[in-house]
């Protein structure tokens, strides 16, 4: 019951830019990581964004996009396939 509630209470929101999960039972931390809807997840620990090379963002009502990383850059691009046949 106390995993399942803390899902419903932290996904129950309308943003999802950052959430925290203590513990030290490393199953629980991937499986709560992975459950969670947010952009970032911190493990034991606290605060947002990381180094600079990890994308920072949220989900839902939280942000547009990504900010750091390569991530970042794809929403400045997109992506487009060119077939040519050469004879």
């Amino acid at each position: 019951e106390g995993e399942a509630e803390a899902l419903r209470i932290a996904n129950g929101t309308a943003y999802g830019l950052v959430a925290g999960v203590w513990t030290r039972d490393g199953g629980r931390q991937l499986r709560m990581a992975r459950k969670l809807h947010c952009g970032q997840v911190v493990i034991n620990n606290y605060g947002a964004g990381g180094g600079i090379g990890l994308p920072f963002g949220g989900v839902k009502h939280s942000g547009h996009g990504r900010e750091k990383g390569f991530e970042a850059l794809y929403g400045f691009s997109s992506l487009k396939t060119i077939a040519i046949k050469h004879d």
